[in-house]
């Protein structure tokens, strides 16, 4: 039985930071699952990271039947990492593979479109590029100056005369979707100010991406995440383009002007 949730600062398994203290932290929930399925008894609760971690992950994932996350890594605030919180008897294999079936019977025709933009140097914080995310027609862009949703069509005609980009489609669940629209418009209507490290349009695409499981930045990078979790638009474009979610890859070419 787990007391309260368990917190990891940084990700555990395939090509993440697999941090000591994090590590122990999740051989420690995988052990208490053990009996549910195989692969979780080859490791001790050392804090020390092998491949038989992330099989166990791997086969938590697949036992729990957790939409699109089979690769062995476990993310902060992920629903990977809230599974492994329930106690056993609470999680319900079965029943929770029932629950996804249903899941992952609606994600068919759900997609979200991350959009990395090239270098504008006369924009502030746009010199290393931008991010945005399209959700359902809407955009939801992180400015120098506001956060803010802006109609597709005429968001891109806006961009189409300044700079190319790359559009990333990602397949998501309705649920996932729902989570990061929420979270996108919750931080809208906070309109922190705006912070090239903390604060920019990269790191927060690159928050909630990662709010539903989704990796979006290069762990080996980060010596301390805790203390530094900025995300270039650069990092992103190139780790969001391995993932498992990806649907298609889209290049959008500046329009010339007459």
């Amino acid at each position: 039985m787990n007391k309260g949730n368990v917190e990891i600062s940084a990700p555990v398994g395939a090509l993440a930071a697999n941090k000591p203290s994090d590590v122990k932290l999740i051989q420690s929930l995988l052990k208490s699952h053990a009996v549910e399925f195989s692969g979780s008894r080859s490791f001790g609760i050392n804090g020390v990271f092998t491949s038989s971690l992330v099989d166990a992950i791997k086969a938590f994932q697949t036992a729990g039947s957790i939409p699109y996350v089979t690769h062995g890594r476990v993310e902060p605030r992920s629903l990977t990492l809230r599974s492994l919180n329930m106690r056993p008897e609470v999680f319900g294999y079965q029943q929770k593979i029932k629950i996804n079936e249903v899941m992952v019977s609606d994600v068919q025709d759900q997609a979200v479109e991350v959009f990395i933009f090239d270098a504008m140097m006369l924009s502030p914080g746009s010199q290393w590029g931008h991010a945005a995310v399209d959700i359902d027609d809407v955009i939801y862009t992180r400015a120098h100056s506001q956060y803010s949703s802006i109609a597709r069509g005429k968001y891109l005609q806006n961009n189409s005369f300044i700079r190319d980009f790359t559009g990333l489609v990602l397949k998501v669940s309705s649920r996932e979707k729902k989570i990061m629209k929420q979270e996108f418009e919750r931080r809208i209507a906070e309109q922190k100010p705006y912070d090239i490290i903390s604060n920019s349009c990269s790191t927060n695409v690159a928050e909630v991406l990662e709010s539903i499981g989704v990796l979006a930045h290069d762990p080996r990078f980060q010596v301390n995440p805790i203390s530094f979790n900025g995300v270039t638009p650069k990092e992103l474009l190139i780790v969001v383009s391995r993932s498992n979610r990806l649907i298609e890859r889209i290049n959008y070419s500046k329009v010339k002007s007459q």
